[in-house]
């Protein structure tokens, strides 16, 4: 019986660390889109200042 729950209780923890790990992966990558396409932007703004 205990070791049931045991066993039931880890792989709970397991996937909740998983999704985690996931969610907290994907939120980097946002940022990393968001801020490259802010890098876009401004360059694109200085070079119609420079026209």
């Amino acid at each position: 019986m205990k070791a049931t729950f045991f066993i039931t209780l880890l792989a709970v923890l397991t996937i909740a660390l998983l999704i985690t790990y996931m969610v907290n992966k994907e939120q980097r990558s946002m940022n990393r889109l968001s801020s490259r396409f802010i890098r876009l932007l401004e360059r694109f703004n200085s070079w119609q200042m420079m026209r």
